[in-house]
């Protein structure tokens, strides 16, 4: 589908804006100014200051996830973290005072400040020169950035304060369309997708939807009842594509119940509006997570745009409300670009540290945050010259959140399961990570083209953080963090920018022996994008599919468990545990072949840099190995 055959309804933030007199101007960091904000216009930024003793945090955290510790699951409340870890009363309180003082409004969390004023003040207070520039992640198509360094005021520097706003880097979908099921092949006309979620539940080995367990004393169905999990993305969605999703495989008419719905739509500094250029990222995201945990409540976060400021507010809003127990972001950067190289030697890489310690806040309070890790397979970075808008070219590099150590990274795989004529059976077959070769192509519109990409799940090592202790329970071959953590369903041949088989016309690795040989098993997702709207049902691909995906399989584990907080811990001891036992697979799909355009993706036969420790046997990774598995689609026990 061509997004732009959606009737959008453009919403402009804030006041009026004054275009650029000249073409619009690319920036060394990447930007594209297209005009300036009214002086009057109302904005506002985010501000972060460090946390106090962090390494006893540290200790607290493994505490908290040791089973063996009478502190295990404990859980901080956002007060309690605050007290033993945020920063220190008098420092946020002398922030706050030269703030106002300038005439700012300022609101305060447990270790950051939501600040507000008009542009004018903004500038003045921060020593900003505040511009419009080019956003593909809202409906808007504009966000604020300065093209200056900032100088802040003496009191947040001695309080060693981050503004997370008005940077240039910006975080980018992942996803993208493929061919649409009319054009394309269901799995239910062949072996190789596309997948409804019915379809990813039998192969993934759900648990059957007529599972029952006792909770707090209470039979109840297996299906996320309990837990709530959330979507971060820059737009809002339409409550009739889920409807559309849930009527196509019948439902209703299976179940007797009513189509399952999004428990809450929260907007964050306004939201990202609708018909945005996230608007089919949090269809796929809101979708994934209502359908694969039909019984948990799941929040979309709605921000303004993928900007660090943004993001950080979402994260900040949902771990403060503390509603959410586990958190997707379909989004990534490459973490490269906040290194001195990238931004003309100004060291970005604060923000980056400032988003961990929020993660780890997330984490003590229980929560679990996933990231998808990239579409570029093993080469997520560009070189620098593409960000001044000269051609560049794809180099390895990891995607940013997912790179966290406190983020678990979902990456993945083409998915293949058998085909039976006349037959809905999606029983799984096998996997395949083979990446797909990329023709030249401008990825973030900046006037020049890229080249030597590869489509495939991201994976790689982190050059900004060491690898975390649970990485030791397998063997990733680094000393560094490697992403990602796990996989699901990914999907590959990416429209329009692959490079096809001359004869056939499919996606094939371009023949290489180290990419599949010639195998061209390429899956998707159907997803409903603006149906009624001018849309319809499309095919897509992007590890934008994986993330929320197992956030809906974590709704399972935590529905009988409460929150799990970082659950790599969890994840890699069962890796560890399944690799004790054999080959046997009990808990995961491992040694899934593939090659991430660099190398070959099992690194060892407990670590794929494609799918991480293995994609799941849902039943058994939850902890219901005795229960039946999902069966056929469009039956009782797979709905």
């Amino acid at each position: 589908m061509n997004k732009n055959s959606i009737a959008r309804k453009l919403i402009l933030v804030g006041a009026a804006l004054t275009l650029a007199s000249a073409a619009a101007m690319s920036g060394a960091s990447g930007l594209t100014i297209v005009g300036t904000p009214n002086p009057e216009s109302q904005i506002s930024f985010e501000v972060a200051l460090p946390l106090r003793n962090v390494d006893q945090l540290q200790e607290l955290l493994a505490a908290l996830n040791d089973p063996t510790n009478s502190q295990y699951h404990h859980w901080l409340t956002p007060a309690q973290f605050g007290a033993l870890f945020g920063p220190e009363r008098l420092a946020m309180d002398q922030v706050v005072a030269a703030l106002t003082a300038r005439g700012l409004s300022v609101q305060t969390y447990t270790r950051s400040l939501h600040v507000s004023g008009t542009v004018a003040q903004v500038e003045s207070a921060l020593g900003a020169n505040l511009q419009l520039a080019h956003t593909d992640t809202n409906a808007s198509g504009t966000r604020v950035v300065s093209v200056s360094a900032l100088a802040l005021p003496a009191e947040l520097q001695a309080a060693g304060a981050t503004v997370m706003s008005f940077g240039p880097n910006e975080a980018h979908v992942l996803s993208r369309q493929v061919a649409t099921p009319e054009d394309g092949t269901y799995n239910r006309t062949s072996q190789d997708g596309g997948y409804w979620f019915d379809d990813l539940k039998q192969a993934y080995q759900y648990p059957s939807y007529e599972t029952i367990v006792t909770e707090s004393g209470q039979k109840q169905r297996l299906d996320g009842k309990g837990a709530t999990i959330g979507v971060l993305m820059s737009s809002d969605y339409l409550p009739s594509d889920v409807a559309a999703v849930f009527n196509h495989e019948n439902w209703s008419t299976i179940t007797g119940e009513p189509d399952p719905t999004l428990y809450a739509d929260i907007p964050i500094n306004g939201g990202g509006g609708l018909f945005g250029g996230a608007f089919a990222e949090v269809s796929i995201d809101t979708q994934s997570e209502i359908t694969s945990a039909p019984g948990a409540h799941v929040i979309l976060y709605d921000i303004p745009d993928l900007s660090d400021g943004s993001i950080f507010a979402g994260y900040v809003d949902a771990i403060e409300s503390n509603q959410v127990d586990a958190l997707s972001a379909s989004f990534g950067e490459c973490e490269l670009f906040y290194f001195p190289k990238y931004d003309n030697g100004v060291d970005q890489r604060g923000i980056l540290r400032a988003e961990d310690e929020l993660f780890l806040q997330g984490n003590s309070q229980g929560i679990t945050f996933l990231a998808s890790s990239g579409d570029s397979a093993g080469k997520g970075c560009t070189t620098v010259d593409y960000l001044s808008g000269e051609p560049g070219t794809f180099i390895a590099g990891v995607s940013t959140p997912a790179s966290d150590p406190n983020v678990t990274a979902v990456g993945g795989t083409n998915l293949v399961t058998v085909y039976e004529p006349g037959s809905l059976n999606s029983q799984y077959a096998t996997e395949n990570a083979w990446s797909d070769p990329e023709i030249p192509y401008d990825p973030y519109g900046l006037g020049a083209d890229v080249s030597g990409g590869v489509w495939g799940a991201g994976g790689g090592v982190s050059a900004m953080w060491p690898a975390p202790t649970y990485q030791s329970l397998v063997t990733t071959g680094s000393t560094a963090r490697s992403v990602p953590d796990i996989g699901m369903q990914v999907g590959g041949c990416p429209g329009g920018i692959s490079i096809l088989n001359k004869k056939s016309g499919f996606c094939d690795g371009n023949n290489n022996p180290n990419d599949g040989d010639g195998n061209t098993d390429r899956s998707y997702g159907i997803f409903a994008i603006a149906v009624g709207q001018g849309g319809g049902f499309f095919g897509y691909i992007g590890t934008s599919l994986s993330s929320p995906e197992f956030a809906g399989v974590l709704a399972l584990l935590i529905e009988q468990n409460g929150r799990m907080g970082n659950v790599n811990t969890y994840l890699y001891g069962l890796a560890a545990t399944q690799a004790t036992e054999g080959k046997v697979a009990k808990y995961l799909h491992t040694e899934i072949p593939g090659f991430n355009g660099l190398i070959q993706s099992n690194i060892s036969p407990t670590y794929n840099v494609s799918t991480g420790i293995g994609t799941p046997i849902v039943k058994t990774l939850v902890g219901a190995g005795t229960a039946l598995p999902a069966g056929t689609p469009q039956t009782l026990s797979n709905p």
